[in-house]
């Protein structure tokens, strides 16, 4: 089967994480001998270099001070082929820093998380061109961009296809006022039940994907952690059980589940095709112990959908 490629931006957050790898027990207090690693991430950096990693053609648009990490960041993704000329310099600003220390078994022990940046967006940042959105078949948000930047950008190109993550319970709300124009929404239990005020414990699963369909978006997938996701449109409303996979490291899962979820439209995929390579591209990222897997490619998801039809 020929791969499909599309255009897609992605508007989200990329970071630098600095993460510290102790060589035995860690002590609070204490200074501890380890390994300190730089490691791209962000969630929506994460996105891009999934798809970029799936084929697709990939603009990143996030936004960086005038310092070391954004050069870091910038040639990661030269690498991957992403392109980052659209992003936003923030004079006097300090690019998105996640700082986390491990415990030996490679579980966070603390972080911080320094995302000011995002923060002091507002939408005359974006008062300019953007040639990627305007030749692009998705345009990706997640909800690290403030609440007005979210509404300035859905309003200015309305005609796009618009797809969310929702990023954090918290951060969630941010997107309210965008889900009647959204084609695809990504969303986890606990961030549905906070912008549906549906509980969880009773296991209403298909009366909160009828909430956001009610709502106007097309498209739902609210995945369930080890439970797997259930998803809709006007249509149906299905539920999948997740893909075996032996468990390493689960942050980043979300975000290749989504890549794994837009691929799944480029291809022209039936609904629940598309879930199903969600589910594969999140089985394969937990088994990395890295945020994207350097095992996401477009032939070992054909192969893995193969594998699942029989």
């Amino acid at each position: 089967m020929d791969i499909k490629r599309a255009s897609v931006t992605v508007f989200g957050a990329a970071n630098t994480d600095m993460v510290g790898f102790p060589d035995d027990r860690l002590v609070f207090n204490d200074s501890n001998k380890g390994v300190i690693k730089l490691l791209p991430g962000g969630v929506g950096r994460n996105i891009a270099e999934n798809l970029a990693r799936l084929g697709q053609r990939v603009s990143l648009v996030s936004a960086f001070g005038e310092d070391f990490f954004r050069r870091f960041l910038y040639d990661h993704a030269k690498e991957l082929g992403i392109r980052m000329d659209e992003s936003i310099i923030v004079p006097g600003a300090s690019s998105a820093v996640f700082s986390a220390v491990l415990n030996r078994n490679n579980d966070l022990a603390v972080a911080i998380a320094d995302m000011q940046i995002y923060d002091k967006l507002s939408p005359t940042a974006f008062q300019k061109d953007f040639p990627s959105v305007e030749a692009a078949d998705y345009v990706v948000l997640e909800t690290n961009f403030p609440a007005s930047v979210l509404d300035y950008l859905v309003n200015r190109f309305p005609e796009k296809r618009w797809v969310l993550d929702t990023v954090s319970g918290d951060k969630a709300k941010r997107a309210q006022s965008i889900f009647g124009q959204l084609f695809v929404l990504k969303t986890n239990l606990l961030e549905a039940e906070v912008l549906t005020g549906i509980s969880a414990r009773e296991s209403r699963y298909e009366d909160m994907v009828k909430y956001f369909l009610d709502e106007g978006v097309r498209n739902v997938f609210i995945t369930l952690g080890k439970e797997g996701v259930i998803y809709g449109n006007r249509e149906q409303i299905h539920y999948l059980p997740p893909v075996p996979a032996k468990v390493l490291n689960t942050i980043g899962a979300g975000d290749a589940f989504l890549s794994g979820v837009i691929f799944g439209f480029i291809q022209d995929f039936p609904l629940d095709k598309i879930a199903q390579s969600g589910l594969i591209s999140a089985g394969l990222t937990v088994q990395s112990e890295r945020v994207v897997s350097d095992e996401i490619a477009p032939e070992v998801i054909l192969e893995k959908l193969k594998d699942h039809a029989h």
